[in-house]
């Protein structure tokens, strides 16, 4: 693990070090996920605050279920088709 110092601007806001923007793939207008904990600020890029999630939410899946998201988008595809019929 890597530590940095960083300064608040008058804003509020912090400067993370080229280094770290290149090592994380951050570009201007890039979303980080910053949480707090107790009294330290975790942050994380959006990519792997999603990845995260997607390998919590997937200990809830059996082996060769379908992924809710798929059987979702088959529903609306199956709303649609019959619309168009009528």
């Amino acid at each position: 693990m890597e530590q940095f110092a960083v300064k608040l601007d008058g804003s509020g806001r912090i400067l993370l070090p080229a280094k770290v923007r290149k090592q994380l793939k951050l570009q201007q207008g890039s979303v980080i996920v910053a949480r707090l904990d107790k009294e330290q600020i975790v942050m994380k890029s959006q990519a792997q605050a999603i990845r995260e999630a997607q390998e919590y939410f997937s200990q809830f899946r059996k082996k060769g279920d379908k992924l809710w998201s798929d059987e979702l988008i088959e529903e609306r595809r199956e709303e649609a088709r019959r619309e168009l019929e009528d």
